[in-house]
């Protein structure tokens, strides 16, 4: 093999590898991130995709596909349940109508990754990769309330210690801890959100092996449907895409505990 192939196939796995830590990218994204010129990437991208190792979304993204979870360790966790919500997030914004989103925990706060708002008719502006709280977020609450009690005191401790990074007045109030009771034994979180006054949202945890890898979201507009209208008729839909998005995961896994979250901050 050749210099200039050896040099291909190093770039081409290089960008496999990131589509697998990350979930998924753009060319441009790719271009910028490798400094190559956008026919290197297209042809890189060309070519993992005719080996069936990636595919293009309609949403202009591309993804690793089935067949690289069986090279080495596959895809991550939270990158492998990017991948399986993909078809379902489509067919329940189609179901519901209002924004879908998938988020995932980072660094103490949860990370938007996938969202259909260019598909909501209403138009509530959402960007993707914006980093939402753990306290005021469905998403948060419900990573939170499902994740294992230990990694969830780990988390409440570093943010009574060293306050919310995404929101900083934020906090453990009590109020906080009925929101995180109320999802378990609802089985999905509430939010009426602080960042977007008019909207407001329901979250449910997607799990695998006693952890949450992702939460799955709905956000509508409040003064259209009314806040407890909005979850009666929004949370059956929501939880049967969370359902269909862990079985499509690898192996069913062990769902978390549902234990009492003990207070971590005050």
């Amino acid at each position: 093999m050749g210099d200039d192939n050896i040099r291909a196939l190093g770039r081409g796995l290089d960008v496999l590898e990131y589509l697998s830590m990350s979930g998924g990218a753009r060319r441009n994204e790719l271009t910028k991130r490798f400094g190559l010129s956008r026919p290197a990437i297209f042809r890189i991208l060309q070519t993992l995709h005719q080996c069936g190792l990636v595919s293009e979304g309609r949403d202009e993204v591309y993804r690793p596909t089935l067949a690289v979870h069986g090279l080495s360790d596959g895809l991550s966790d939270q990158a492998w349940a990017i991948w399986a919500a993909q078809p379902t997030l489509l067919e329940l914004q189609k179901e519901v109508t209002w924004t879908c989103e998938l988020s995932t925990y980072e660094n103490y706060a949860m990370v938007q990754r996938e969202t259909t708002h260019t598909l909501n008719p209403y138009c509530i502006e959402i960007e993707l990769d914006v980093r939402r709280s753990m306290l005021l977020t469905a998403a948060g609450r419900a990573y939170l309330a499902f994740c294992p009690p230990a990694e969830a005191a780990a988390i409440l401790e570093h943010l009574e210690r060293h306050g919310d990074p995404v929101n900083p007045s934020a906090r453990c109030t009590p109020e906080f801890y009925e929101f995180v009771d109320a999802a378990r034994l609802n089985g999905f979180a509430t939010e009426r959100r602080q960042t977007y006054p008019n909207a407001a949202a329901i979250a449910a945890p997607v799990r695998r092996g006693g952890r949450v890898l992702a939460c799955l979201s709905i956000i509508w507009i409040a003064k259209a449907v009314p806040f407890r209208e909005g979850v009666e008729s929004l949370a059956p839909a929501l939880l049967r895409a969370r359902a269909s998005i862990e079985a499509a995961m690898i192996g069913d896994g062990d769902l978390a505990s549902d234990g009492r979250l003990a207070p971590g901050c005050g």
